[in-house]
């Protein structure tokens, strides 16, 4: 009985991957060559000419990221909070940032280390083997600091053995402040020399050194 239910969560798995990889075929088909050479404000003008529906293409466009777009998740969410507003934008980079992180998750374990290696190539980072079991709160402390590239790090602990629960659950908590400075620093960035721009971006800044410093010190006590 075993043996069956796990067949058939496999065949469940490859279905699904399956259908994720036909979405993504069909998205850079259709659009790949308008992602080579893309700049902000190429992007907000792309986004908002598909009017009531320029939230779903921020969402596709952002939950594609890790496979179709070199472009920094903190770029694409100040961008959101610019054309949505800060509070609309962080909800949708949030669940696109799930997304995003879910999809880069499950590429990287099922299709392995030289999959995610044609991908990003020189940025892979490896992770240590405590991620497996301190995951969640790995995960949260590297989240919280800028200084592991997003989608690299999604990639990375795909290929670890950590439990995509506490992945997706320190990931999110973890991205959660910065996403909403980045949010509020969109709808401002026409003036970025305002106390509006400066002091979220500086609050960015020093969250992040902070994590990263008791992120280096957790790990050296685990």
């Amino acid at each position: 009985m075993k043996n069956k239910d796990g067949k058939s969560y496999k065949m469940k798995n490859y279905i699904v991957l399956f259908l994720i990889l036909l979405l993504i075929s069909v998205v850079l088909i259709k659009y790949g060559s308008q992602f080579k050479y893309i700049d902000f404000k190429y992007l907000k003008r792309f986004i908002k000419s598909y009017g009531k529906f320029s939230f779903l293409c921020f969402i596709i466009i952002y939950s594609l990221k890790p496979i179709i777009l070199v472009v920094p998740t903190s770029l694409l969410t100040i961008l959101a909070g610019n054309i949505f507003g800060p509070f609309i934008g962080l909800s949708l980079s949030m669940f696109s940032s799930f997304m995003a992180a879910s999809l880069a998750f499950f590429l990287a374990r099922f299709l392995g280390k030289p999959f995610v290696d044609k991908i990003i190539g020189e940025k892979a980072l490896k992770l240590d083997e405590n991620i497996e079991k301190n995951g969640f709160m790995i995960m949260l402390l590297m989240r919280l600091s800028i200084v592991f590239p997003y989608d690299a790090l999604s990639y990375a602990s795909g290929l670890t053995k950590i439990k995509y629960r506490d992945y997706i659950l320190g990931t999110m908590l973890g991205i959660l402040p910065e996403m909403a400075v980045y949010s509020f620093m969109g709808k401002n960035i026409s003036h970025p020399l305002s106390i509006r721009f400066i002091l979220p971006m500086l609050s960015v800044i020093i969250l992040a050194l902070i994590s990263f410093y008791v992120y280096k010190n957790y790990k050296k006590l685990s």
